[in-house]
């Protein structure tokens, strides 16, 4: 059995913020098998929409050349179950959730994993306000899955392209075969790669980062 006079202070440990509500981040971490009158369903539904947004918001900043598929690429990335399930895990956070475990013959499930971190960001939000909230986030994308170098390098190659070049790469992409393309990639008028992949998107891909390395090392 957790201590619930304990979870304040080990919250503060994992992440370096203070709850003023103590009733709120009790709240944030108690499943509906623990208490019957108190749950995280209400944050969890508010902390949902704050994740989406805050994604939303970092990605639109971060990636300038990002298109809406992309961004929203990236964004699932961060706020699908597996990827919270795993920031829940990184940041131990069991150590301060409230539920019956005879109820569970295994380790928390992945479902409550996720919805406790987003009622932790939502409790956080209404305790403190935006700042601590960007805070919370900001340990979320730090704990988060990292993301293949494939999946940034043609937004990379572009802003490199255009900061040194003033003109974005050229993909010209061509059909080999059934589900089999092939990119060819010139920067500046110049040749600089050339992949084969499943789909133009995985083969531009592939040039791009083959690409965004010769370059790094031309300007370094």
């Amino acid at each position: 059995m957790i201590d619930t006079n304990n979870v304040l202070a080990k919250f503060k440990k994992i992440t370096g913020i203070d709850f003023k509500n103590k009733d709120l981040l009790i709240e944030a971490v108690s499943h509906r098998s623990y208490k019957n009158d108190v749950s995280y369903q209400r944050l969890e539904f508010l902390g949902d929409s704050l994740l989406s947004f805050f994604t939303s918001e970092y990605c639109f900043k971060k990636f300038k050349l990002f298109n809406e598929g992309e961004l929203s690429k990236f964004r699932t990335s961060i706020v699908n179950r597996d990827n919270l399930s795993h920031v829940f895990t990184k940041l131990n956070l069991s150590e301060i959730v409230l539920l019956d475990r005879k109820s569970f013959k295994e380790d928390i499930p992945p479902s409550i994993r996720e919805d406790v971190i987003e009622s932790l960001l939502a409790a956080v939000y209404i305790d403190s306000g935006l700042r601590n909230a960007k805070k919370m986030f900001k340990i979320i994308i730090k704990n988060s899955h990292s993301v293949s170098e494939e999946f940034f390098a043609k937004n990379q190659l572009q802003e490199l392209s255009l900061c040194h070049f003033k003109v974005l790469p050229e993909f010209t992409t061509e059909t080999l075969g059934e589900n089999l393309f092939k990119c060819i990639l010139f920067v500046n008028g110049k040749y600089y790669s050339e992949a084969q992949g499943r789909t133009k998107k995985e083969c531009e891909k592939k040039a791009a980062l083959i690409a965004l390395k010769k370059l790094e090392k031309e300007f370094a």
